[in-house]
């Protein structure tokens, strides 16, 4: 017997399929919507991208170069001592004023002493054997007048005298040394001014500067009324530099100081940089005014301003474009386009840049390369001169 068909289950079937389908194609048209809206905010288009822009503007601009270093006393003496030995006794403390030949601190002295007492008892016992010997020399001398010893016997008596006599100076050259060195333990202040010691205990074992390392350095003795800053130009600014040129000095611990200075120094030959391994040469900056809170070793930044310009156009350093010509160019907006304009610089900041010609106040200028100039472009430097009022100081 044949089965029944089943047109219910075809009939659900098709249902099925055009509901999917419905469903699909509601979807499809809600994409398609919802990518127009946002999809050239997301993505942009040649046409459609929002390219910032800036406007020419009047302003004063100054070239600088900006270094590093540290503050640190203009007259400065380093403490070593002179002899290797142990701390026996420090009399000042860090940071105190002391006076030229003040005792800081004292080194163990027994040993030393004790050779020098030996050495003065022999220096007595030498005293003695020379006294003895020229009274034997005279005691000779006459007798050789009357002819009653031998030449050999006067010489051997003039050769002993002389032998003690120099046995006598031996004895006293050491003690001289043993002297010295004594006094060599007691370390003083070389001149006036503030101690800056060093992190020392009594019982430290120190080395004397004649060691390989240079010796124990103990302290420095600093005169703090007059400070300056040590820092490093490579070589290619330090020759727009000179002596006597001014500049101004920023200590980074004290952010709201700024100090005027004036270089003092300026070094005839280079140093290789610990860091990038460049050539640098070390330049002095000795600064005009004194503070309590300046300490010696505080970081601090030196500007040394080596040209200036007042009421001049100017645009944001982001906004000027080069070719491989080195022909400085930028992109003028033109409403919905933007023009390929040749520019003459000038002065260059950390955030702005003169503009000499091709352009006038209040022109606006793409920040970025708009989407529709790709490669390299080729234009000509520009021919006609801005004319704007500037004023351009170029600064001892």
């Amino acid at each position: 017997m044949a089965s029944p068909p089943k047109k219910p289950q075809t009939v659900k079937l098709i249902l099925r399929l055009v509901i999917i389908a419905g469903i699909l194609g509601a979807a499809g048209w809600g994409g398609r919507t919802l990518w127009k809206q946002i999809g050239p905010g997301l993505f942009g288009t040649k046409r459609e991208a929002k390219i910032p822009t800036a406007a020419v503007r009047v302003a004063n601009i100054s070239e600088e170069i900006v270094a590093v270093g540290r503050l640190r006393a203009v007259f400065s003496t380093e403490l070593r001592a002179e002899i290797s030995g142990r701390i026996m006794k420090i009399s000042v403390i860090d940071g105190e004023a002391v006076k030229r030949g003040q005792e800081i601190l004292r080194l163990d002295q027994q040993d030393i002493l004790t050779q020098l007492q030996e050495s003065d008892r022999n220096i007595e016992a030498s005293k003695l054997k020379v006294a003895r010997a020229k009274r034997e020399f005279e005691r000779q001398k006459d007798l050789k007048t009357r002819e009653l010893i031998t030449v050999k016997d006067f010489e051997e008596t003039r050769t002993t005298l002389s032998l003690t006599e120099n046995d006598a100076a031996v004895y006293d050259a050491r003690a001289a040394n043993l002297r010295d060195k004594l006094a060599k333990t007691v370390i003083r202040a070389p001149h006036d001014g503030t101690l800056l010691l060093r992190d020392l205990t009594e019982g430290q074992l120190v080395t004397s500067a004649a060691a390989t390392n240079g010796g124990t350095l103990l302290g420095e003795v600093a005169d703090l009324s007059a400070l300056m800053v040590r820092t490093n130009i490579n070589e290619i600014d330090v020759a727009r530099l000179k002596v006597t040129d001014v500049a101004r000095v920023r200590v980074d611990s004290l952010r709201n100081m700024m100090l005027n200075g004036e270089i003092k120094r300026i070094a005839t030959v280079a140093t290789e940089s610990l860091g990038d391994r460049t050539r640098v040469f070390p330049v002095d900056v000795v600064v005009d005014e004194t503070d309590p809170r300046l300490r010696p070793g505080m970081s601090a930044t030196v500007m040394f301003t080596l040209a200036h310009v007042e009421n001049v156009p100017a645009v944001p350093l982001s906004a000027v474009f080069s070719n491989a010509d080195s022909v400085r160019y930028v992109f003028v907006n033109k409403g919905e386009t933007f023009e390929v304009r040749g520019i003459d610089i000038g002065l260059v900041d950390t955030r702005r840049v003169q503009i000499i010609s091709g352009l006038v106040t209040g022109e606006l200028v793409a920040l970025m390369r708009p989407l529709e100039y790709t490669g390299e472009i080729p234009i000509a430097k520009p021919t006609a001169p801005l004319k704007a009022r500037s004023k351009r100081s170029s600064l001892p």
